[in-house]
């Protein structure tokens, strides 16, 4: 690997040329930060091997209602709400940024989180926008 490697690509691709993984250098670091965000977002709990607490497990949450999504659900320590959820997992793991307002929409079985985020000891701010669907319809 070169020596301004920052992090492999996901999903795992090799390198036709070199026989190793492709990764991103130091001048693909928004890539690699968006790569992170995802992986919070997109990893259920207790995915992670060696930590239970990782990820948000944004799939999870596609068929509950609005309320839900907002409050959480009632009695179910799994069904945090949303926002509050997302921003946690985001500080304790992507701890070198700053997260703005998350936004959320939902509609029928799709999903869609916004929000701006700064690197830290940035001053421009970066949009993220995932929208996920249910695609076992």
């Amino acid at each position: 690997m070169p020596t301004n490697t920052i992090a492999v690509k996901f999903p795992l691709e090799i390198n036709e040329e070199t026989g190793s993984f492709i990764v991103y250098s130091q001048s693909e670091l928004q890539s690699v930060v968006e790569q992170n965000i995802k992986m919070v977002l997109l990893t259920n709990p207790g995915e992670k091997i060696f930590n239970n607490d990782f990820g948000v497990g944004l799939k999870r949450y596609l068929f509950l209602t609005p309320n839900e999504i907002i409050n959480g659900v009632a009695g179910d320590e799994r069904f945090p709400p949303l926002r509050q959820f997302i921003r946690k997992q985001l500080e304790r793991y992507i701890s070198y940024i700053t997260v703005e307002e998350i936004n959320i929409s939902t509609s029928q079985s799709l999903m869609n989180v916004k929000f701006k985020y700064y690197l830290n000891n940035s001053p421009t701010a970066t949009e993220f926008d995932l929208t996920i669907r249910d695609v076992s319809l």
